[in-house]
């Protein structure tokens, strides 16, 4: 399999023992399905694709369940596991992935609110929903998985070398000093849109954008409130 985004990529064809090895153009690792421009559009198609095929079979079952508890559940662990499941990689920045993926959520959550009032909510906005059902977008889950995940290699809780290294090169804080100002983490140089958002430099520049905005020490502080300072930026941030 060759990765790149090049037009026209170098093929050479590879033999083991005489044999000619075939070229691939998808290889699923660990349930994620990686793609030659590392783009993870069929992974993410074949995510909705099957969490709406499970959320449908919920919704036929769960019809005369009174227990709403028990419905979240169900979905929580059936449904939103499988499309949050290794998102800290695969994690879009297309409207229009990230809206497939909300559908899901959105569907479910018309059908609870239902369960619990009686009615369908024709009329009512999405965000409506979630404050009112007590949920978070998928959107605001995956992006604070994306950073809980980068800052528990930070704090060692996840052994990764090569990505502690990159992701600790640090500046002086701009009280320290004089001259040109700097985030505290810094940022990889990107010549493109796709490596702007992949995994390191989006968690870099969520990391910066919320130590500006929040009187958090990364570093310092407690792992609770440090998690809990991710999750209220990242839904902010998709507000």
């Amino acid at each position: 399999m060759t990765f790149g985004r090049v037009r026209q990529p170098i093929c050479y064809s590879y033999q083991l023992d005489g044999v000619e090895i075939t070229k691939t153009f998808g290889v699923k690792d660990l349930g994620v399905t990686f793609d030659p421009g590392l783009t993870f559009h069929d992974h993410i198609l074949a995510t909705a694709k099957d969490s709406f095929r499970r959320l449908g079979f919920i919704l036929r079952n769960v019809k005369d369940f009174h227990n709403n508890s028990v419905v979240k559940i169900i979905y929580n662990a059936r449904v939103r596991s499988k499309v949050e499941t290794s998102a800290a990689v695969w994690n879009p920045y297309e409207s229009t992935y990230i809206l497939l993926l909300e559908k899901v959520q959105k569907a479910f959550l018309r059908f609870l609110y239902k369960q619990m009032y009686g009615y369908y909510p024709f009329m009512y906005p999405t965000k409506f929903l979630l404050g009112t059902l007590g949920y978070n977008s998928l959107e605001a889950r995956r992006n604070y998985d994306q950073i809980g995940t980068m800052s528990k290699i930070l704090h060692g809780k996840i052994l990764a070398p090569e990505l502690h290294e990159k992701l600790t090169r640090l500046f002086v804080p701009n009280n320290y000093c004089r001259g040109r100002k700097h985030k505290l983490f810094a940022v990889p140089a990107c010549r493109t849109v796709a490596r702007v958002n992949s995994p390191v430099p989006r968690s870099l520049s969520a990391l910066n954008a919320l130590l500006d905005g929040t009187d958090c020490d990364i570093f310092a502080d407690g792992w609770k409130k440090i998690l809990s300072v991710c999750l209220k930026y990242c839904e902010k941030s998709v507000c």
